[in-house]
């Protein structure tokens, strides 16, 4: 005999609640019902709401204030840990819309370029990243002359590509023959400078989330190195993660210089 499988009622719950953020019957920012209304609406327990907001918190879909409820969050970008993708790639498996706005490009400082950990000369690009519409990050490019110089894109700073809102780097990169295999990554916390905030729609002071990377080709060119300034309401970074041996050599590792 076999027994009908039946979902928590707080899972229930929360993908009621999902969805009509998704229909976009509350919007970000927007205060949810009490708990005591989310009780009466959906003749629930309370402990079935706490549950079913606490899984919505840890999904990305709500955030808590202090005294005040349960609040409708932005939509953030998901990272996760393993996989190398774009910020467009990664946007779009969210279900994201993604826009660019470039705001400088030209020959980059030798010490810029060396910040980067990229010899000189390169190219330096300053773009605002957008999702469905709203600033969410800055990402400040520098590229080696060797790899610029063999993308029309790059070598023209009237090139049109560069405006265009749907430009993505990577896909550049790669139909210019460059094809990205690894990546070094690290994310640190920091306050946001006055024109990060000014760009991005901060009011000061803010906490922002930033990704350095640098993108290698299989010989072990460097391709890219990017410092990318994130609203920190706007970037959560998921991992998985397996208890082992203290001796067992791990695939990555936690920076905390």
């Amino acid at each position: 005999m076999y027994r009908t499988q039946l979902r928590p009622r707080y899972t229930a719950l929360a993908e009621t609640i999902r969805q009509a953020i998704n229909a976009g019957d509350y919007m970000p920012g927007d205060r949810l019902p009490s708990e005591a209304e989310l009780c009466r609406a959906n003749g629930v327990s309370r402990g079935t709401v706490v549950k079913a907001i606490e899984q919505l918190v840890s999904e990305g879909f709500v955030h808590r204030k202090q005294g005040s409820g349960s609040f409708v969050a932005n939509r953030s970008l998901h990272r996760r840990a393993g996989g190398l993708f774009s910020f467009s790639e990664t946007a779009r498996a969210d279900g994201h819309r993604t826009e660019q706005r470039l705001l400088s490009f030209g020959p980059a400082s030798e010490k810029l370029a060396r910040e980067f950990s990229c010899d000189p000369p390169a190219v330096a690009l300053l773009r605002l990243r957008l999702i469905d519409g709203m600033a969410c990050a800055l990402h400040r490019s520098i590229i080696p002359i060797s790899v610029s110089r063999a993308m029309p894109m790059l070598s023209n700073p009237e090139a049109a590509a560069l405006n265009d809102p749907a430009f993505s780097l990577y896909d550049s990169f790669e139909k210019c023959g460059f094809s990205i295999e690894e990546a070094q990554e690290r994310v640190t916390t920091r306050l946001a400078t006055e024109e990060e905030a000014d760009h991005l729609g901060l009011s000061l002071p803010a906490a922002v989330m930033v990704v350095f990377r640098k993108s290698f080709a299989p010989t072990g060119q460097l391709i890219e190195a990017v410092e990318a300034v994130y609203r920190s309401d706007f970037y959560t970074y998921d991992m998985h993660l397996v208890r082992g041996h203290p001796h067992r050599t791990m695939g990555s590792a936690l920076h905390t210089n």
